[in-house]
Order: C-alpha cells, then sequence, then structure tokens
C-alpha cells in the first residue's frame, strides 16, 4: 500500500521509522499478529484436542518453537497469507484481510512426496480427479502411526456439484534466518475439510503440488486445525 510522504516543516531530526517485519505485508508489526516474528519463539495451546483420538492432527502443548521462516502470500485486494514456519515440521498460518486477521490455523507437513517434472505436470495440469487430488471432491489420507485409519476429506473451494475443481494457485515469498534473500514457491492448492468425531472442532487437509523455483517438485498433505488468538504465546 502505497503512503503519503509527509515534509517535515522546522524538525531538527526525523525519528526513523521501523523497518519492515520480514514476510510481513507491509504496514503490519509482529504485534498485530500475537507477536509472532521471525526468529522468534510461539507456545500454541490446543489443551482440547488431545481429548478427542480421531484427530489425526496431534500436538505438544508444553513447547515453544523456534519461527525459522515466514512466508507471505500476496492475495490482492489487502487480503494475504502469512506462514509461520516451526522447528518440528509445523506451520502456522494467518489469514489476513485488511491488516486484520480474520483466522489462524496450524498445519502439520503430515506427507510429502517428491515429484519428477513429468510427474509434477501431469498433476498440476491433470483434471482427473483419480491423477489430481488437489481438485478431487474428496481426499483420504491415511495415519503416520501403526494404526493405518484413513480419515476422508471434503472439498471446501470450488463447485460442490463438480466432480474436479481447479486448485488456487498462488506464489509463495519466504524468508529464513539463514538467508539474506527471498525464495519463492508456487503451490497449486485446495483445502478440505471434516468434522472430527465427538468434537466441535473440524480437521483440514491441505494438500499442495509445490513447484520451488530451483527445480523442486512436491506433493504435500498438510493436516491442520483451527488456533484461537488466545493459543498463541510467541516470544
Amino acid at each position: 500500500m502505497l503512503k503519503t510522504l509527509k515534509r517535515l516543516y522546522r524538525a531538527t531530526t526525523a525519528p526513523s521509522a521501523s523497518p519492515p517485519a520480514p514476510g510481513l505485508p507491509n504496514g503490519m508489526p509482529p504485534a498485530a499478529l500475537e507477536g509472532l516474528r521471525l526468529d522468534g519463539r510461539v507456545n500454541i495451546q490446543l489443551i482440547d484436542l488431545c481429548t478427542y483420538p480421531d484427530a489425526l492432527f496431534h500436538w505438544d502443548n508444553e513447547a515453544f518453537h523456534h519461527i525459522a521462516a515466514v512466508g507471505h502470500v500476496d492475495l490482492g485486494q489487502g487480503a494475504h497469507l502469512v506462514r509461520f514456519y516451526l522447528d518440528n515440521d509445523t506451520w502456522l498460518q494467518a489469514n489476513i484481510e485488511q491488516e486484520q486477521v480474520v483466522e489462524y490455523k496450524l498445519f502439520d507437513f503430515y506427507r510429502v512426496a517428491q515429484l519428477s517434472p513429468v510427474e509434477f505436470d501431469t498433476l498440476v495440469n491433470g483434471t482427473d480427479p483419480h491423477t489430481n487430488p488437489t481438485g478431487a471432491q474428496t481426499v483420504t489420507i491415511t495415519s503416520t502411526d501403526t494404526s493405518e485409519r484413513r480419515c476422508t476429506y471434503q472439498r471446501v473451494w470450488g463447485d460442490d456439484a463438480q466432480e474436479w475443481s481447479p486448485p488456487a494457485v498462488f506464489e509463495e515469498q519466504v524468508v529464513t534466518t539463514d538467508s539474506i534473500s527471498s525464495r519463492y514457491v508456487t503451490h497449486h492448492a485446495m483445502l478440505f475439510e471434516r468434522a472430527i468425531q465427538d468434537a466441535e472442532r473440524m480437521e483440514y487437509a491441505l494438500v499442495s503440488a509445490e513447484n520451488d523455483g530451483d527445480g523442486g517438485f512436491m506433493v504435500v498433505y498438510n493436516v491442520g486445525v483451527d488456533v484461537a488468538p488466545m493459543d498463541i504465546d510467541a516470544l
């Protein structure tokens, strides 16, 4: 967002503006996102989740985690996604509209499969639900524990009446604590959901075919839940 430059009259030393926080939309300080920031630490309390064995998503309520990277997606018209990547292979996403956070979701990189360029091209350009799960009406994910339980999620985005719906395509700019330069990842993503049995919670599956711009291709099955701002303790 462009800002009007103010001219100073009879000024001595003008206070310097705070530099933009890495990975955050212009004008949004970490305080607007519960204090979340690159190279910070965060504890997230999901105490009720452990009481529902039906959930695939599991979480350690005791630990603080290092925020090793921040990803930013500019969706246009004042809408943004900001992703805080933690040191335990999970990530907390803030959905922002007009500089206000409207929701948080916490995801786990549940399953990741590397793809060849040909496999990736087939995945993102196909419209068959059997070969392109990012657009299917449902997606089924098998648990990573020994139970091999299978959970089915319903597509959230797109036309409910269509057997296949095109995924959302967006570019994410990622900054890390290890590099001063950004990298860009192109996502072909679809969100799915299901109700956790006996809980007033939804569980989400975000399926994303990703191109890291450096010749790396993968499909990622992320499993997550909603997080309330009061559950976030950032340092």
